[in-house]
């Protein structure tokens, strides 16, 4: 069995965790937050993934959640406060100075970090009302 084909499984199911989390499917189990973790440092370690990218996806991943003002306000917080977690991978793959500025960039991005109240579901719902009203 080739390499690209045993990895697939993987790098599909990581993939959509990152759904999952981005559309906030399951916003009151953090643990998908672990797993999606578990599985991209799997990928990174042990296919041909690139260890810097995987890190890379996954703290946009949970910095782009954290700041969708559509998405619960406990998801939001919840992906914020791990956000450090695959920015710490970043600092350890940061071998040379153009990587260095990027993960030095993404530290900035996360301590400057201000989240925005989350629309709350109502406004959500009557948005959508009045949007097919005008139909």
């Amino acid at each position: 069995m080739s390499s690209a084909l045993h990895e697939q499984p993987y790098l599909e199911n990581w993939r959509w965790m990152s759904r999952q989390i981005r559309c906030a499917m399951d916003p009151d189990e953090p643990r998908l937050i672990e797993h999606y973790l578990a599985e991209g440092r799997y990928l990174a370690c042990c296919t041909a993934n690139s260890p810097w990218t995987i890190a890379e996806t996954s703290f946009r991943l949970l910095l782009d959640t954290a700041a969708d003002v559509a998405l619960p306000w406990h998801w939001r917080t919840f992906c914020l406060d791990q956000a450090w977690r695959p920015l710490r991978e970043l600092e350890r793959l940061s071998l040379c100075k153009c990587r260095l500025k990027r993960w030095q960039s993404y530290t900035w991005q996360l301590a400057t970090c201000e989240l925005q109240p989350s629309i709350p579901l109502t406004e959500l719902v009557q948005g959508f009302s009045d949007e097919q009203d005008s139909y």
